[in-house]
């Protein structure tokens, strides 16, 4: 049996404390007064930076914000210009069937497919498509298929006859496109364009939507541009389709976008985990009713806690387990209160005894256990230390089994 084996537990250990939710709190108060404050700080900046684009959407000729167009929406009325404004596919064409003009189409959401946007364009004297889709642009077929980005912010390449363009001079660009029946400006073929015109003058790609933006339409030739596109008929109607448009393009149910094989799988899948629980379920066996709490024998928890030492090799957390043990059993035999520093026990046990006071602390606090033999050697001081002085406190008390009587001959603690 390993000497650390021998040590007694002195006392029962302390019950747990479950800690309240007010103690929790308290003690993970600052981190959450930090995640408070940052959440709040987040929601500011996004209230504040959200505050300009509150009143519309982009591209609305309703919407004052940086992103909106009320600003071109304005210079076109000024020009005589008449503006209808659709919220819907059916105000759209029923305003063209009514009085023919110039069709602006801007689907950001993708709300439309492109059979829908050629039926308008088909009742409109020309129509302007703004950064439109890859579907819009087949559904049209005018050659034109999108290319990214153009590569400079800025684009002072002309290159076309187109009256607009040509008053504009230079724009900013945004999405580019290639061609090769219908004509580009602003840009290179190799680059794309950020305009193109159909052969027929009847559709304008634009790809930049910041030349009808309010922040950037002052920039550059974009409202040049903007009004030069917009403002060839008398009559415009300003179309940017939103959710309700959904119904016109007939929306798929759930029941038929779901694939065929989803069901029998998802059944198999809740068959095999049923399976699985009645299987680990039942391999464990019967549940068994256990009295709580379970009882442990201290020489148990001792023994393990001596193995897991020695497995280790934690040889000064071994012998401060029994220096605490031996310091708290001298101090009630001496009648100190629980709360005594353990040098000062050390004193008291010494003059006790009549050993040096210097011993006595070395054996107790100082002395290191560098090997396996002194820490067994220590171990076995200890012992003969503590069968000392409850012998000395009460001679009638008998040795201990195998053990010579214990005397208080200051040699028998020298150091081995």
């Amino acid at each position: 049996m390993s000497v650390l084996e021998t040590e007694t537990t002195p006392g029962a250990a302390s019950p747990a404390l479950t800690p309240t939710i007010r103690r929790f709190l308290r003690q993970r108060r600052f981190w959450l007064i930090a995640a408070a404050a940052i959440i709040v700080t987040a929601l500011i900046l996004m209230v504040l930076g959200n505050a300009g684009n509150a009143r519309g959407r982009e591209l609305s000729a309703e919407d004052p914000s940086p992103v909106g167009s009320q600003a071109v929406a304005n210079v076109l009325r000024d020009h005589g210009v008449r503006i209808t404004i659709a919220h819907s596919f059916e105000q759209a064409k029923s305003a063209l069937e009514s009085t023919p003009g110039t069709l602006l189409f801007a689907d950001t959401g993708g709300y439309l497919d492109g059979s829908r946007v050629e039926e308008l364009a088909n009742t409109a004297t020309s129509t302007v498509l703004v950064d439109p889709g890859f579907s819009i642009l087949s559904e049209f077929d005018l050659g034109v298929m999108p290319a990214g980005l153009a590569s400079d912010e800025v684009s002072k390449e002309v290159a076309c006859r187109v009256p607009a363009a040509v008053r504009a001079g230079s724009i900013t660009t945004g999405r580019v496109f290639q061609t090769e029946s219908a004509t580009g400006c602003f840009g290179t073929p190799t680059d794309g364009y950020s305009l193109v015109v159909s052969a027929d003058n009847s559709v304008t790609v634009l790809g930049s939507r910041s030349v009808l933006q309010n922040e950037s339409v002052l920039r550059e030739g974009n409202a040049a541009l903007a009004v030069g596109l917009l403002g060839e008929n008398t009559h415009l109607v300003w179309y940017l389709p939103t959710a309700a448009d959904l119904e016109d393009t007939g929306i798929t149910s759930l029941e038929n976008a779901t694939p065929a094989w989803l069901t029998p799988v998802l059944l198999l899948l809740f068959v095999t985990a049923l399976a699985a629980f009645v299987w680990r379920g039942r391999r464990f066996g019967k549940l068994v009713a256990e009295d709580l709490p379970v009882v442990v024998p201290a020489s148990e928890t001792r023994r393990g806690r001596a193995r897991l030492y020695q497995r280790v090799g934690a040889r000064t957390r071994a012998l401060d387990a029994l220096r605490i043990g031996v310091v708290d059993r001298s101090s009630a035999l001496l009648g100190l209160p629980r709360q005594t520093p353990a040098d000062e026990v050390a004193l008291a046990v010494a003059d006790r005894l009549g050993h040096s006071r210097a011993d006595i602390f070395d054996l107790l606090i100082a002395r290191p256990a560098s090997t396996e033999a002194e820490l067994v050697q220590l171990a076995r001081t200890l012992h003969d230390l503590e069968d000392a002085l409850a012998a000395a406190l009460d001679p009638s008390r008998p040795a201990s089994p195998g053990q010579a009587p214990h005397h208080t001959d200051p040699s028998s603690l020298d150091r081995k």
